[in-house]
C-alpha cells in the first residue's frame, strides 16, 4: 500500500515539475499516466509474487491436508448444514486447497 502512495506522491511531483516547465497540466498528466501505470503494474506484480514465494509451502496432499484439518468438525458441519457450507469450512481452514480437492476431501468424511 505504501508504495502506492509513494508512486502517486512522485507522479503528482512530476507532474508539477513538468507544468513549471511549460508543458501544459494535460500534456503532464497524459505523460506521467504513459510513465505511472505501468511502473505501478510491475511493482505490483512484483510485490505479489515476493509476498507469495515468501508464503510457507505446505504439503498438498489430500492425506496431508486430512491430518492438518479438524475432521470431526468438518463431519459434524457436514451433518448439520450440508456438504457446501463443510467444503466452505475445509477452504477456510485450508486456504491453499484448491476447490476440487476440498470436494472430494470432504466427500471422503
Amino acid at each position: 500500500m505504501y508504495w502506492f502512495v509513494g508512486l502517486l506522491l512522485l507522479a503528482v511531483a512530476v507532474v508539477l515539475a513538468l507544468t513549471l516547465t511549460g508543458t501544459p497540466i494535460g500534456a503532464a498528466i497524459q505523460i506521467m499516466a504513459w510513465i505511472y501505470v505501468p511502473i505501478a503494474v510491475v511493482v505490483n506484480f512484483w510485490l505479489r509474487r515476493r509476498k507469495r514465494l515468501a508464503m510457507p509451502q505446505l504439503s498438498m496432499s489430500l492425506d496431508d491436508v486430512r491430518d492438518r484439518v479438524d475432521t470431526d468438525g468438518l463431519r459434524s458441519v457436514k451433518a448439520n448444514k450440508g456438504e457446501v457450507s463443510a467444503v466452505k469450512e475445509l477452504r477456510r481452514q485450508e486456504p491453499m486447497l484448491s476447490l476440487k480437492d476440498a470436494v472430494d476431501l470432504v466427500r471422503q468424511l
